[in-house]
């Protein structure tokens, strides 16, 4: 395979799952990203295969419906009449501002990924699962331990699994920190009966907050790290504190794998310094 069709297939596979953690909320705004999501990248792969096919007009010409039946005559696809209700969904919540409930966001949520398992086998010869997103990783020592994380499932390591994905996290959490906030405040905190927070986090949190007022739980797992500025002898540093979870299986150590992972890949565009070692 191309290198080209190899970051086709991976975008695809990260907007899907950007469509994932959008249909873990409940808000309107996420129910439509969701399923624009999901329709998105069954219509590019559909859009991708038909590239195989003699149209009488330029593929940009056609709709989607005429493309998917086309394809779907010369090899039947899974769920093909459940793709084209997908199709109607995106339409209404995108032109009519008719949006489905959470229960119907998520099923077709799912059925997004079985097409996409189904199409990559089929239509591009790749095992959807072997695609690794974490060589997008920008961050090099957030990308090894992540990496670490990952291989530690697959061992059934799961203490050491969420050891090396909470230090992933707890790593992004500091790197963003250290550009939402300031070390001039150090020091400086407010106190009140038994609360007490620094200038340096209540900076950093309401930073977070704008930042991810549309995504809460993304916020919310990014405040369970706690993060401020230290003083060492080398100078001001930044250092997260972080509980790994003790996970009961696999299934759920992935659960927690994939949504630390899609929350690194979603938002590492927002820090604009990375470490290269």
């Amino acid at each position: 395979m191309s290198q080209d069709k190899e970051n086709f297939l991976t975008n695809m596979k990260l907007i899907y799952q950007h469509g994932v953690s959008h249909s873990k909320a409940n808000s309107k705004l996420h129910r439509l990203l969701a399923i624009h999501n999901c329709h998105y990248v069954v219509e590019q792969i559909v859009r991708e295969k038909a590239r195989d096919i003699t149209f009488r007009k330029a593929l940009h010409e056609i709709g989607f419906e005429v493309i998917i039946k086309e394809i779907n005559n010369k090899q039947p696809i899974p769920d093909y009449n459940r793709l084209l209700e997908l199709n109607k969904l995106r339409n209404s919540a995108e032109h009519l501002y008719i949006i489905p409930d959470i229960d119907t966001v998520r099923f077709y949520t799912k059925l997004t990924e079985d097409f996409l398992k189904w199409s990559f086998d089929k239509y591009f010869s790749i095992d959807y699962n072997l695609l690794s997103f974490e060589n997008r990783i920008y961050d090099v020592p957030i990308r090894k331990v992540m990496l670490i994380a990952k291989i530690s499932i697959e061992k059934g390591d799961l203490i050491q699994a969420s050891n090396k994905m909470y230090e992933g996290l707890g790593a992004f959490k500091f790197m963003w920190f250290r550009y939402l906030s300031d070390p001039r405040v150090m020091g400086l905190e407010y106190s009140k009966d038994s609360m007490k927070i620094t200038f340096t986090n209540l900076l950093a949190d309401l930073a977070f907050k704008i930042i991810l007022g549309e995504d809460m739980p993304t916020l919310k797992k990014i405040l369970s790290i706690g993060t401020d500025f230290y003083q060492t002898k080398e100078g001001v540093v930044v250092s997260s504190n972080y509980s790994p979870l003790l996970f009961e299986s696999k299934d759920r150590a992935q659960e927690d794998y994939d949504e630390i992972l899609n929350i690194i890949l979603t938002y590492q565009d927002r820090v604009p310094m990375w470490r290269e070692e």
